[in-house]
């Protein structure tokens, strides 16, 4: 089967090839730096009412960081407590072990409380009170064990929790937002500096105790920089996790409703069984062209090539006819009598608004009866029951529903003062349903029994319904009835199969009889179960509904949202039995590993470090100013020297030049960017915002900036150490001869502070952790390259100065107590970063499978779409899918439409099959394809061996077209006269008709159908239109030249397929053509099973141009003549044709050779005119 789809309709295109391309590529740069600003974010979870559910997420997981805090704090008391057995003198180490251990347990029996998540709801300040409480037992132990120690024997010690107690505030105390946090850590810094301050007094002199007490300062001021700074990265990174859970679950729901809306329709005109048939071959076959595609994402020949083969695709000869077999169903025919006379007398407009009225009337009624409406042919409307579910009462539906036709054609006719009546065949037996062709599929019916049908409707009785005695025995008696008409009798197919026929009368039994409330009561039920209809099931009217189904969703998903690779509290209460939200979060765990917390599939983790940082230049903002506190402190605690300042201004120009290349783009777009597009035009402004641009967007240079960073601090460092590891000093005398002067031990051990070496490592290891997108491993691994380079130090190589250093601890070497405090902070940033990782690498599995939901749906969508194209016009199924129309006509009027009639003669569907129908049909509609374009042809429907087009039908065509135009009459509902989406206010504006339910999400246009074109606001008349007619009526010449083609097409296929001539006939599968043109009225007529179908006098006279037409032959009115003649067509005069409703009209054939390739150009005089 063919398909008129083309692979861009379904974004089958080389972006789609690398899932996780650059933000910066995909997004404007101004609305990319907005999106990862923490007020932004916080203002935007506001607007989607998400706050309320951000908090209870937030909850979890400060709690499941309390819980990695209080195993900590157990862990590093006891730890310090067993490390004082060390000690040379443990007298007061038993002391200290005891402060150390109850601390730990009171801790945590104080931050055990914000546990109990009922109780913390209830009462929220037990958080702060509890956090408030723990920190102030943290400060008073070390503080307090400094006083006793200093009061008690004039020990001068060296407090080791000050920063310890910093980072638990800011990292793991459950304080919600930061301003209390902020305040904490102000008070602890306050109270350090005041008891370092007394400390100081006593060893050192006022201008040594001045530096030393600065010192401390910018240490602690430092470590709550690095505290804020996490505390807010964190937030932003949560922020952004979460509101991208919720566009997972809003977009999901979209999507979902957005299949459902179009899977609705789709069921609406199809049955379950043809359609998922359909739509899974359709699928199979997106999904191929898409992976050939992907293979060869850069080759644009490769996109042209798998349109082509999307295009070019049949229905394959073995098995998988779109064809069901169907036994015991009723098919009921019914056909509004007196309606060519309606044509005739009634406008256009009036008479498909009546028409839709019935019909509406009808579908409801075959709703009700759970009868399937199979199509309109016209002002005939016939279904089938049985079909889509199994009925054992069938035949008394159709009947039912025959009966309830006539009540409402009535009820019509009098509403509208319409000389109009019913005429109703029904017929029970075996049928063929499905599809054939290969665009614009109509589902049908094909049988003996229907033509049976068919034949009892044309030879009933006005205002009855008459059946068969195949019929009638299945109606068991509950309804009068009487013989059949005379013309049944007397009737060739109905005398050939031996069908005795009845009209039904009224019923026997009572409305209330058992039999039949039970019976409506069933066929209720299995209406209910069988109706889809895409009208009411309507979940996007508005998009608060959404956002509130968005928002329960997302109470859900907390669970899902991620805490970290550590879970306490998941460890002290493992289960065996687990949810299905655990089992996916243990998969996902174990697709990471333990340690490095790499992806195990490493193309994930390629393209996880290589997406952009737009917080870069936030953590380069923050090494700049940890930077200047190293650098404040080696200046206030060591002597300058010439080359200090050498290497200071070389790492200052260094860290200022990349700190304002990481912000000039912010800056600019801030401050200069007049549009979110524009771009700096000045050289050096270009140059700064591209090096901007790409330190965000390059994960190498993103690294050796870290590097750098981390180099510069390291140098800083190692200045204060400079020197200090000769052993001997030197003198020049008056001679000029350099002579040693050997260092005292008290020279020696006075090189420099350990205290502000090691205060100033710590700051180091904290900030080589607070890059965000910098690979973990590489961070740790500096990190611990640090503590063990350092820790060599401290033990190695200036052992002695250590060692002489104020200790944490009476009697403990001064040596332990740096490297204890040192390797407290690798731990923390270590585990803090572990889950943060974790957390990202959750955010990023997450767009994932948001983007695998996306493309799996983009397949579905792009199935239902190109099934949708295959029904409906692609405009008229766009148009009802945004807007829900119910009980509305949607309607189009033309001045000028060509329509063409093509019945295939003397073929039998039971003896020719309906593969060799499939097969013609499908020649017909690869001709319709090269009809796309331009003035296109439509394909209206199939009806047995009849094939229905009309040209020009495009609700607007563009100036540019060298094409002439159709004057776009009108595009409006009726009957309450609103106006369609297509027409804007104002000349100039212009709108692109949007896909599927008219949401961002549902957008794509389809290249060469409707939804493509640019729509003006104004029927568009070119001057030319007005000075030539001729450009108006080329429809004409369009379908003339498409029936010319039909005509070769099918005399290729007999001489292909047919070896010999049927029963004798001389026009054995010959292709007789009818054509007319005029003013017509295109539109859908139904409600639950929207119909696109064509009115007027150019349709009744097209049609009956076939039927009084000749084997072989394209036969037109006069006007139509008229108007071909013009073209260089000739047009011969076949005589007065007799034509029902109209009488004797003059009737012309147009003349071809004998293979079809080409008309016969015009005679110079026209040919003879009907006296």
């Amino acid at each position: 089967m063919n398909s008129q789809f083309d692979t861009d309709s379904i974004d089958i295109d080389s972006n789609r090839a690398h899932p996780f391309r650059s933000n910066i590529e995909q997004f404007p740069a101004a609305l990319n730096e907005k999106n990862w600003e923490w007020t932004f974010l916080v203002r935007k979870c506001r607007n989607l009412e998400l706050e309320e559910s951000y908090d209870l997420y937030m909850r979890r997981l400060r709690i499941g960081y309390l819980s990695i805090f209080i195993f900590i704090e157990l862990l590093v008391s006891f730890t310090h407590a067993l490390l004082l057995f060390t000690s040379s003198d443990l007298t007061y180490a038993y002391i200290d072990m005891g402060v150390y251990v109850a601390t730990g347990l009171l801790m945590w029996l104080i931050l055990s409380i914000n546990f109990r998540n009922e109780l913390i709801s209830k009462h929220n300040w037990i958080v702060y009170a509890s956090s408030w409480l723990a920190v102030s037992v943290m400060v008073l132990m070390d503080i307090g064990l400094n006083i006793y120690h200093a009061t008690s024997n004039n020990d001068i010690l060296n407090p080791i929790y000050d920063a310890y107690t910093l980072y638990a505030i800011y990292m793991f105390m459950p304080i919600p937002y930061i301003l209390q946090p902020f305040i904490l850590g102000m008070a602890v810094t306050i109270c350090y500096i005041i008891n370092y301050s007394f400390v100081i007094t006593f060893k050192e002199d006022n201008t040594i105790q001045m530096h030393s007490i600065l010192n401390e300062a910018i240490y602690l001021i430092g470590v709550n920089c690095l505290g804020i700074f996490f505390r807010l990265m964190r937030d932003i990174a949560l922020r952004t996790t979460f509101l991208d859970r919720r566009q997972y679950v809003e977009e999901n729901l979209l999507l979902r409703y957005a299949r459902d809306q179009e899977r609705s329709l789709l069921l609406s005109i199809l049955p379950a069984q043809i359609a998922d048939r359909l739509q899974e071959d359709v699928r199979n076959r997106i999904e191929r062209s898409k992976q050939q595609h992907q293979q060869r994402p850069g080759l644009r020949q490769s996109t042209n090539n798998n349109s082509q083969a999307l295009k070019r695709w049949r229905q394959p000869d073995h098995g998988t006819l779109f064809i069901e077999p169907h036994k015991d169903v009723t098919v009921l025919y019914a056909d509004v009598v007196n309606y060519t006379h309606l044509t005739t007398t009634l406008d256009v407009k009036k008479l498909v608004e009546a028409l839709h009225d019935l019909f509406v009337r009808f579908d409801i009624a075959s709703e009700e009866y759970n009868v399937m409406r199979i199509k309109f042919l016209g002002d005939c409307y016939y279904c089938v029951a049985g079909l889509a579910s199994p009925n054992e009462d069938h035949a008394k539906c159709c009947v039912d529903l025959g009966l309830r036709m006539i009540k409402d054609i009535r009820d019509v006719r009098e509403k509208r003062h319409l000389n109009i009546d019913m005429r109703i065949g029904v017929h029970s037996g075996d049928v063929l349903s499905g599809v054939i062709g290969a665009a614009k599929w109509q589902f049908d019916i094909w049988s003996k029994d229907v033509d049976i049908a068919n034949r009892l409707e044309a030879t009933g009785a006005t205002g009855r319904v008459h059946v068969s005695q195949q019929t009638l025995r299945l109606l068991d008696g509950e309804y009068f009835f009487e013989d059949g008409t005379e013309k049944a009798r007397e009737d060739p197919v109905l005398q050939k199969h031996d069908i005795r026929t009845f009209l039904i009368k009224s019923l026997r039994a009572p409305m209330h009889d058992p039999r039949r409330v039970q019976r409506e009561r069933q066929a209720k039920k299995l209406s209910e179960a069988s109706k889809s209809n895409f009208m009411y099931n309507s979940t996007l009217q508005q998009y608060n509904q959404v956002r509130n189904q968005a928002k329960l969703e997302m109470c859900r998903e907390l669970d899902k949202m991620p805490i970290g690779r550590i879970q306490i509290t998941k460890v002290c209460r493992r289960s065996t039995n687990l949810t299905q939200d655990e089992i996916e979060e243990e998969t996902f765990r174990r697709n990471i590993s333990s340690f490095c917390l790499l992806f195990r599939i490493r193309n994930w983790e390629l393209q996880y470090i290589k997406e952009p940082d737009v917080m870069f230049k936030y953590s380069i903002a923050l090494a700049w100013f940890v930077y200047m506190c190293l650098l404040t402190i080696q200046l206030l605690s060591k002597d300058a020297k010439y080359h200090y300042w050498i290497i200071d201004g070389i790492t200052i120009c260094l860290l200022s030049s990349l700190l304002i290349i990481s912000w000039y783009k912010k800056l600019w777009i801030m401050y200069a960017s007049e549009t979110e597009q524009s771009r700096p035009q000045a050289k050096l402004s270009r140059f700064l915002y591209w090096m901007s641009d790409c330190m965000q967007g390059n994960i190498v240079l993103r690294i050796v900036v870290y590097f750098l960073i981390i180099a510069s601090y390291v140098a800083v460092a190692a200045m204060q150490v400079m020197d200090c590891g000769a052993r001997d000093d030197v003198v020049e005398d008056d001679d000029g001869i350099i002579l040693p002067v050997p260092y005292t031990f008290e020279q020696r051990v006075n090189c420099f502070h350990p205290w502000i070496l090691t205060n100033c490592m710590t700051l180091v290891i904290g900030t080589s952790f607070l890059f965000t997108r910098i690979p973990f491993i590489i961070k740790t691994s500096v990190a611990v390259v640090i503590t063990v380079t350092y820790a060599i130090l401290v033990i190695v190589e200036f052992d002695y100065i250590y060692a002489s250093s104020p200790s944490t601890n009476v009697n403990l070497n001064a040596e332990y107590s740096h490297i204890l405090l040192i390797i407290i902070t690798l731990g923390i940033f270590h585990l803090m970063e572990r889950q943060t990782e974790f957390i990202a690498k959750v955010d990023y599995n997450w767009k994932r499978q948001l983007l695998q939901k996306q493309d799996d749906a983009l397949i579905t969508n792009g199935t239902i779409k190109v099934l949708l194209v295959n029904i409906l016009p692609s405009h008229v199924a766009d148009f009802y899918l945004s807007n829900q129309l119910q009980n509305e006509l949607y309607y189009e009027e033309y001045d000028n439409v060509a329509v063409m009639f093509a019945s295939i003669k003397n073929f039998d569907t039971d003896k020719i099959g309906l593969r060799v129908l499939n097969e013609i049909i499908c020649d017909f509609d690869d001709v319709l394809n090269k009809y796309s374009h331009s003035l296109r042809v439509e394909k209206i429907k199939v009806a047995n061996w009849t094939y229905m087009a009309a040209c020009g039908l495009d609700a607007t065509r563009s100036k540019q077209v060298n094409a002439p135009q159709v004057k776009f009459r009108n595009v409006s509902l009726m009957p309450n006269g609103r106006r369609s989406q297509y027409r804007t206010s104002g000349s100039e504006q212009v709108q692109r008709v949007p896909y599927g339910n008219g949401s961002t999400i549902a957008l794509d246009l389809e290249r060469g159908q409707y939804e493509g074109n640019v729509i003006s606001s104004t029927p568009r008349i070119s001057k030319e239109d007005i000075a030539s007619e001729q450009s108006n009526d080329e429809v004409i010449k369009v379908m003339a030249n498409f029936a010319l083609d039909l005509m070769r097409a099918m005399r290729r296929f007999n001489a292909e397929n047919m070896q010999s001539e049927y029963e004798g006939s001389t026009d054995y599968g010959m292709l007789r053509i009818g054509i007319s043109h005029g003013r017509a009225m295109a539109g859908v007529v139904g409600i639950s099973k929207p119909h696109y179908d064509i009115w007027g006098n150019p349709v009744n006279m097209a049609s009956r141009m076939d039927s009084t037409g000749i084997p072989g032959k394209i036969q037109v009115t006069e006007n139509t003549a008229l108007k071909l003649r013009n073209f260089n067509i000739q047009c011969n005069y076949r005589g007065m044709t007799f034509v029902k409703g109209r009488g004797n009209i003059p009737t012309y054939v147009l003349g071809t050779d004998d293979e079809y390739e080409r008309f016969l150009p015009n005679q110079a005089e026209g040919a003879p005119k009907p006296t």
